[in-house]
């Protein structure tokens, strides 16, 4: 359990570290760190499968200031190096990623409240002009958040996989068949939770188009989000010359159309 206990630790630091020290390219989503853990840990179909599965529940989550509802990034690790090492099943391993998730999110705080400790530290080196010192604690402020979560990547597998295993064998068949609808649920409340925040009632439109695709014509799912990508190129195509034809119909209307543009522009950088 040493080698696998270091390749999560890794793929821990690597997801922590991509937040604050590389800008935050979207590599810690659950669908980069399960793919990963499923790669190092020799099972890349059950990483993907994983990935996939917790990036819809995860997807119309979203952390909004310093609040961090749940730590999708550490719920995804734990989860599907869980249903690796133990051979269970992805929807109990999605049931356990969920609230691996949202207990992670007091180890996140706590990083957090360190980390504002050093502010004092920060202040006095400025006072006294120690240049140095500032660059040595803010690389440590940089790193050593990464290394407190690869620590419980690493003693969370070699410690707590056998332990996880166990309780998993210890639970009756009812309640890890109770787990095992609800990990099937997931994905749906997750699609849920999404279009509760882009809900229009134009949309619900397309929503009946795609349920349609799928289940009544057997699409599978590349060609109906294909089928959608080419939907919103002609609509976007047919907007762009109605507003065009307008602009050559009314030369004020075009300055009228310009001035609300650019004030749109300037509303969604305020906004942001």
């Amino acid at each position: 359990m040493l080698v696998p206990a270091l390749w999560v630790a890794l793929i821990m630091f690597v997801g922590n570290f991509s937040d604050c020290g590389m800008s935050d390219p979207m590599i810690r989503r659950p669908l980069v760190m399960s793919m990963l853990v499923g790669l190092a840990l020799g099972d890349l179909k059950t990483g993907i499968i994983m990935g996939a599965s917790l990036e819809v529940i995860f997807l119309g989550i979203s952390g909004i200031g310093g609040a961090m509802p749940s730590d999708s990034m550490t719920g995804s690790i734990f989860g599907t190096a869980f249903a690796i090492l133990n051979h269970q099943g992805v929807a109990v391993a999605l049931s356990l990623a969920v609230p691996i998730s949202l207990l992670a999110v007091f180890v996140n705080q706590l990083v957090i409240f360190i980390r504002g400790l050093l502010l004092s530290t920060f202040e006095k080196y400025a006072e006294e002009d120690k240049s140095k010192s500032i660059e040595r604690l803010h690389y440590l402020s940089i790193f050593g958040g990464p290394l407190v979560y690869a620590l419980i990547g690493f003693l969370g597998i070699y410690l707590g996989s056998g332990s996880i295993s166990a309780l998993v064998k210890a639970i009756p068949p009812v309640v890890m068949n109770g787990l095992t609808v609800l990990g099937q649920m997931l994905p749906a409340l997750g699609i849920a939770l999404l279009l509760n925040m882009i809900y229009e009632k134009g949309n619900m439109l397309y929503l009946l188009l795609g349920f349609v695709l799928s289940s009544y014509l057997k699409l599978p799912i590349i060609a109906v989000a294909l089928i959608g990508i080419i939907l919103a190129f002609i609509l976007a195509s047919i907007d762009k010359n109605i507003l065009e034809v307008k602009n050559m119909k009314s030369p004020k209307a075009k300055t009228v159309s310009e001035d609300n543009t650019n004030n749109s522009l300037e509303e969604d950088f305020f906004n942001d």
